[in-house]
């Protein structure tokens, strides 16, 4: 581990002896936290094969959950595939405010669901919700699908191929949305593990990244109840621009919050 971690770290991985244990604990079948305990025990020439696969993958620059093939959110564990956005830590504050200002037995939508991350988060805390997640891919859905089923929220949620500003069966009580929103000139600029593993639909919607809030906000009034809540994540200095827009739309009360780096 030691080793893999140093050969990650020349290779300019960020969290370099993060990824080494997370790798391989998962070559191993174990939680990250046993890897310590068990540091003397002999491993399984098969396991360590395994291991070494997938730092050469990581060393490649592939992020380490579609390696692992899942991803830890909010708590709970969702499966990654290359059909959809990895899962950040920082989305998880959507997940928060959300729960705060859905009421009982509310009808939650999410615009962009991809992994289900985000909808199936809120209707696992929230057993009293039903909800309805929206994506223009097929092959995200399947993977939202799947984490339905994994998460037993199945019967509580409805799953819709479409785009930004198709009908939908409303009206809903609360929507949320992580949309694609870095500007199509930022795009080379991203990080290897960002712009070679992610889908780019789901990183860019081209131009200054500002049209999946402008076609949501124009949708709105067709399917969210009076009286109810929208949230957005948005980009790096796109406060301003996402709060003006909502703003226009006819919003009030609206808050910008920080997430665990302090961005807003």
């Amino acid at each position: 581990m030691r080793d893999a971690g140093q050969r990650l770290a020349a290779a300019g991985v960020e969290n370099a002896p993060r990824d080494a244990r997370l790798l391989l604990a998962h070559a191993l079948g174990i939680e990250p936290v046993e890897v310590i305990l068990r540091e003397t025990d002999a491993i399984d020439i098969g396991a360590l094969t395994d291991f070494e696969q997938a730092i050469q993958r990581r060393l490649k620059g592939e992020p380490v959950s579609p390696i692992r093939g899942w991803r830890e959110f909010y708590g709970r564990r969702f499966i990654v595939t290359p059909a959809v956005l990895d899962p950040r830590p920082e989305t998880e504050l959507l997940v928060e405010q959300g729960l705060k200002r859905l009421p009982t037995s509310g009808r939650v939508l999410d615009l962009g669901t991809g992994s289900g991350c985000i909808l199936l988060s809120v209707l696992a805390e929230r057993p009293d919700a039903i909800g309805t997640g929206l994506d223009i891919s097929a092959a995200a859905l399947g993977v939202a699908r799947s984490n339905a089923e994994a998460l037993a929220v199945s019967a509580r949620v409805s799953l819709v191929e479409g785009g930004w500003g198709d009908p939908m069966d409303g009206p809903f009580d609360l929507a949320l949305s992580n949309p694609p929103y870095i500007p199509e000139a930022d795009v080379a600029g991203l990080a290897t593990d960002v712009r070679g593993y992610d889908p780019h639909i789901a990183l860019t919607p081209g131009g200054d990244g500002l049209g999946p809030y402008r076609a949501i906000l124009a949708a709105m009034p067709r399917w969210l109840k009076p009286g109810g809540g929208i949230g957005f994540e948005f980009g790096i200095d796109q406060a301003a621009a996402v709060t003006m827009l909502m703003q226009q739309a006819g919003l009030s009360d609206i808050e910008v919050h920080q997430d665990l780096a302090g961005i807003e």
